[in-house]
């Protein structure tokens, strides 16, 4: 998937997402993901291609009053949003970014 990058409100560029996943897959996950940086140290190694969703990152189902459960793991928040079917839980270990500048 691909999305845009905003730093303090200003699009700055945006991003390719890769999802690489081992095992076996029954159906499919559509989902739109909210990334949030705690603060520039965070942002910075997103934008060198050095942000590690790991096992150990976890992604908050998106609803009224999430922000409340906002959790930052090594500086990142995610949220997510199920855009087709139900879903009661969104995997984002294994997510590779690049971040492609604005010109």
């Amino acid at each position: 998937g691909n999305g845009r990058v905003y730093e303090r409100g200003r699009l700055v560029g945006t991003a390719d997402v890769t999802l690489v996943s081992v095992g076996p897959q029954i159906g499919g996950q559509k989902f739109s993901e909210l990334i949030f940086f705690q603060d520039k140290a965070a942002m910075d190694r997103f934008k060198k291609g050095q942000l590690d969703l790991s096992a150990q990152v976890s992604a908050v189902m998106a609803k009224e009053g999430a922000s409340a459960d906002a959790n930052y793991q090594d500086g990142v928040a995610i949220f997510t949003l199920p855009l087709a079917g139900a879903m009661a839980e969104v995997s984002v270990a294994g997510q590779f970014f690049k971040f492609k500048p604005l010109k």
